[in-house]
C-alpha cells in the first residue's frame, strides 16, 4: 500500500468515525450444526477456543456477548475494558446500553491518532433509553487489530441507579472443505461473569473468572467396590463451576459413571450421560456448564459401572464442601448407607 493510499484509507476511517447516525451492521452466516467452546470456565486473560461444523466453505459469524451492569454516580456511568484483543480480519464490535440518555466510547490506540473518541462530534443520544455504537473493520483495506483499551461512558436516565451494557464482538471465519471451522477469543479485558458464544442458532456459555476455578474433589479410595446407584447430598463451601464429572476407577478396571443427576429444592436439575470410552471413559460432560453455589444443598444420583472407587463413610468433608450418602443400591439390590462415590466435579 502506497503512502497516498494509506493516508486515504486513514481519512476514510476518520470519516467513518465522524458519522453521527447509528450504524447498522448486517451479517449473514451459514447454518451451524455444531458449536463448541473450551474451556467452559476460563481465567480472565486466557483464550477460549471455539469450533464447530457448518456447510463446506461457507462463511460463519461467531458472536461473543457479555452483559455487565454499570453503577451510576451523579447521573453518569463509565466503564473501562483494558487490553481487549481485536483479532485480524473481518469483525464487528458493538456496545448497547439501556437506561441511558447518551453513549460515547474511546479507543486507544487507533493508528497514529492515539486515543479516538467515537463519535467524534459528541455522545450519541438514546432512543427510549437505549443506544448502540457499532464499529466494523477493516475499512478501505485498513484493519484495526491487536490490544485496545476501550472506555464507554455517558449520561444515565434520571431515575437509573445502574446501566445495562451489552458488550459484543462478532468474528468472521470460513469453514473448510469438510465444514469445520475454528477461532479463538482472548478474554483479556472482558468483564467477569458469563460470556455467551453463539453462531447461527447454536449457543455455548463460558464463565470468565478471576482465579483458577475450584473443583469438588472427594479424593481417591480403593476396594471393596461394586457398580450400582448412589443417592446423597453435596453442600459446596464455595461456588464451583461444573461442566464434567470424573469418576476414580479402581486400578486395572474401567470403573466409571453411566449417569449423573444433580438437583436442588427449587426444582433445578442437570443431567449428563456417559458417552463411551472418550478420555478413558472416566468422564461425563454436561451439555452446558453451571454453578454449584456456596451453602446450597444439592441432591445427586450417580449410576456407576464396572469398579469405581468407593469412600466407605456416610459423610465426607473436603476442602470445597461436604458430601453425604443417603443410600447406595448395588447391582444385586443390596442397600448400604456408607458408600460415597470417589469423584471430581469441575
Amino acid at each position: 500500500m502506497t503512502a497516498k493510499t494509506k493516508n486515504r484509507a486513514m481519512l476514510m476511517i476518520l470519516i467513518f468515525l465522524l458519522l453521527p447516525a447509528a450504524i447498522s451492521i448486517t451479517v449473514t452466516s451459514a447454518t451451524v450444526t455444531e458449536l463448541y467452546a473450551h474451556p467452559e470456565v476460563v481465567v480472565q486473560g486466557a483464550e477460549v477456543s471455539m469450533s464447530g461444523k457448518a456447510s463446506p466453505n461457507e462463511v460463519v459469524w461467531i458472536y461473543s456477548s457479555s452483559v455487565p451492569h454499570l453503577p451510576v454516580s451523579d447521573g453518569k456511568y463509565s466503564r473501562e475494558f483494558n487490553g481487549i484483543y481485536f483479532p485480524k480480519g473481518e469483525k464487528v464490535f458493538s456496545m448497547t446500553a439501556e437506561k441511558i440518555e447518551d453513549i460515547r466510547l474511546s479507543i486507544t490506540p487507533v493508528l497514529w491518532m492515539g486515543t479516538v473518541d467515537y463519535p467524534l462530534d459528541g455522545p450519541r443520544g438514546a432512543t427510549n433509553g437505549t443506544a448502540t455504537l457499532s464499529l466494523s473493520f477493516p475499512i478501505q483495506g485498513v484493519d484495526l487489530s491487536g490490544e485496545k483499551d476501550i472506555r464507554v461512558y455517558g449520561a444515565a436516565e434520571d431515575s437509573a441507579t445502574s446501566v445495562i451494557l451489552e458488550f459484543a464482538m462478532a468474528i468472521k471465519v470460513t469453514a473448510d472443505s469438510n465444514g469445520d471451522f475454528s477461532s479463538g477469543i482472548d478474554t483479556s479485558g472482558f468483564p467477569l461473569g458469563e460470556l455467551l458464544i453463539f453462531a447461527s442458532e447454536k449457543e455455548r456459555t463460558v464463565h470468565i473468572v478471576s482465579t483458577e476455578p475450584s473443583v469438588f474433589d472427594t479424593g481417591s479410595r480403593m476396594y471393596p467396590s461394586i457398580p450400582g446407584t448412589h443417592y446423597g447430598k453435596i453442600i459446596p463451601a464455595q461456588t464451583i463451576f461444573v461442566h464434567k464429572l470424573y469418576t476414580y476407577p479402581c486400578i486395572g478396571t474401567v470403573g466409571h459413571s453411566e449417569r449423573i443427576t444433580i438437583s436442588n429444592a427449587s426444582g433445578w436439575t442437570q443431567t449428563a450421560m456417559w458417552d463411551g470410552y472418550t478420555d478413558g471413559g472416566h468422564k461425563i460432560y454436561f451439555a452446558d456448564s453451571f454453578e454449584l453455589r456456596q451453602g446450597v444443598e444439592y441432591n445427586y444420583t450417580i449410576e456407576t459401572s464396572s469398579y469405581p472407587q468407593i469412600i466407605h463413610t456416610s459423610h465426607l468433608n473436603t476442602n470445597t464442601g461436604t458430601i453425604t450418602c443417603e443410600k447406595f443400591v448395588d447391582v444385586n439390590g443390596k442397600v448400604y448407607k456408607d458408600w460415597i462415590p470417589a469423584i471430581i466435579l469441575s
